[in-house]
């Protein structure tokens, strides 16, 4: 699933390449990715409309409308992609279509179908509980290491679920929070309120520092993750335990280790992490 770095890096590239532009038409080649109304009833909200900008909020990507409250929220889930186009060839998996006037084209792509299109009169209407109650973005100005402790005082969960719930900290997933918990040597199993102010110091600064490697390098690209021209990153060639599972560690050579945590595959030292 896309996270933080790579939703951020199409956030970027389809403001950059879209802001400005004016939809002609909308078609709906897989209706039920509207997951809120009927894709007519979409598609009629959405055509005429000018993008004034392309935002994010945690995975969430967000577009605004010049002169309008509209807001059309998108959540790429395990393969979606949103693409611009210079011209308006259908490809494979492509399930919306947004067609400029000017003959460019955006399309929202996913083999497995499993992400979702909403589109809300206003910000005041939008009623997606997750997306309401997410927690702080890890790369603001509001997100101090005060603020993680703060934060981890109010959950027993193990510390790597708690990074990956989205009601604390926004835009974390497995990628990310393998990485970040490795280079501040805490066990992924450790409960949230365990960790010392001295451990969630040294989180915070990995957290933020993983995050902007990945934003660097143009995202993590396994399998399905496009950037917004299409192309793929090369943060994957910079990861130190995520997918490294039976590979000595960069650090000791001992083995890393494989777990299923909550559901989620985990990768981990249990050499260097305590």
């Amino acid at each position: 699933m896309p996270e933080l770095p790579e939703v951020e890096l199409i956030k970027e590239y389809i403001h950059e390449q879209a802001a400005g532009k004016t939809v002609a038409s909308v078609d709906s080649l897989l209706p039920r990715m509207w997951r809120n109304c009927p894709a007519d009833v979409a598609e009629t909200l959405i055509t005429g409309q000018t993008i004034e900008a392309v935002k994010r909020r945690g995975k969430y990507l967000i577009i605004t409308w010049q002169n309008s409250t509209l807001q059309l929220i998108i959540h790429l889930k395990l393969t979606g992609r949103l693409i611009y186009r210079a011209s308006d060839e259908v490809e494979r998996f492509d399930r919306i279509l947004f067609h400029f006037t000017d003959g460019t084209m955006l399309s929202y792509g996913d083999v497995r179908t499993l992400g979702a299109l909403y589109v809300f009169e206003s910000p005041k209407a939008i009623d997606l509980k997750a997306y309401l109650n997410m927690g702080v973005e890890p790369l603001s100005h509001a997100f101090t290491s005060g603020k993680l402790y703060e934060l981890t005082r109010r959950s027993g969960m193990p510390i790597k679920p708690f990074l990956l719930s989205q009601k604390y900290v926004a835009g974390i997933g497995n990628i990310y929070a393998d990485e970040a918990l490795f280079l501040a040597h805490i066990m992924p199993t450790r409960p949230a309120d365990s960790l010392t102010e001295a451990e969630t110091k040294a989180l915070h600064r990995t957290l933020r520092k993983v995050l902007r490697e990945s934003l660097a390098n143009g995202g993590t690209s396994f399998r399905d993750y496009k950037n917004g021209a299409g192309g793929k990153g090369q943060n994957q060639d910079h990861l130190l335990v995520y997918g490294r599972g039976g590979k000595p560690c960069v650090r000791c050579k001992q083995t890393l280790q494989d777990m299923t945590l909550r559901g989620r595959h985990t990768v981990f030292c249990g050499h260097c992490q305590h």
